[in-house]
């Protein structure tokens, strides 16, 4: 049986300079993206003041909604222009990991610890729906070992897409293919990469490092 893999929704879990980057760049060829990150474990002095609890949808936004307006201010402008990230919808890994169950592509950047990784693909694992694409922006831990534990599908549709910051401007995209990972799955990234992203794909074995970054060091 064919299938027809499509990008029609994602969502970036992870909202740092990286995480907000991805999505501001998917957003910049008109596709709507989640960007999810963890929720504080401590009111800042101006919620605190505005009577806001840790359990206020304001303050377990409080990284994504930041990083959405710094979007707005840095430079070079990661917006082609400021009204795209108006299809950004910000989140909490808490409250909106069941929205990933609508997304046809889901992007890892988290924090580069292969157990936090796993932990949080574990989570996703239980929402997606088979044959979203699952990738890791990882730029050294192994594809491999953060697919382990998980179930076939999620395997098969898991892989690295490193992306180099920042991402709008940068044109390099490495694809690193888990061992399980379907071939399709890996040419459709390389196409969707090349065609729709604008990148230049590169496809990379999972070592350390991958490629660039091993050239680099």
């Amino acid at each position: 049986m064919l299938v027809s893999y499509k990008v029609q929704k994602a969502a970036v879990l992870g909202s740092g300079v990286m995480g907000s980057g991805i999505a501001a760049h998917l957003a910049n060829i008109g596709i709507p993206t989640l960007l999810l990150d963890i929720s504080p474990k401590e009111l800042a002095m101006d919620e605190e003041a505005k009577g806001l609890t840790l359990d206020s949808k304001a303050v377990k936004n409080r990284f994504s909604n930041g990083s959405l307006q710094k979007l707005l201010k840095q430079k070079p402008a990661p917006l082609a222009t400021k009204k795209n990230v108006a299809l950004i919808t910000a989140g909490n890994f808490e409250d909106d990991l069941e929205k990933l169950k609508d997304v046809d592509w889901i992007i890892e950047v988290i924090v580069e610890n292969l157990d936090i990784k796993k932990g949080l693909f574990e989570k996703i694992d239980a929402v997606r729906k088979p044959g979203t694409i699952i990738s890791s922006n990882t730029s050294g831990v192994s594809i491999n070992a953060m697919a382990e534990g998980r179930s076939e599908d999620f395997q098969a549709h898991f892989l690295g897409t490193h992306f180099f910051n920042p991402p709008r401007y940068l044109k390099l995209l490495e694809i690193i293919p888990a061992t399980t990972t379907k071939p399709e799955v890996v040419q459709f990234m390389q196409t969707f990469g090349e065609n729709v992203l604008g990148k230049g794909v590169v496809i990379a074995k999972d070592t350390p490092n991958f490629i660039a970054n091993r050239i680099g060091t």
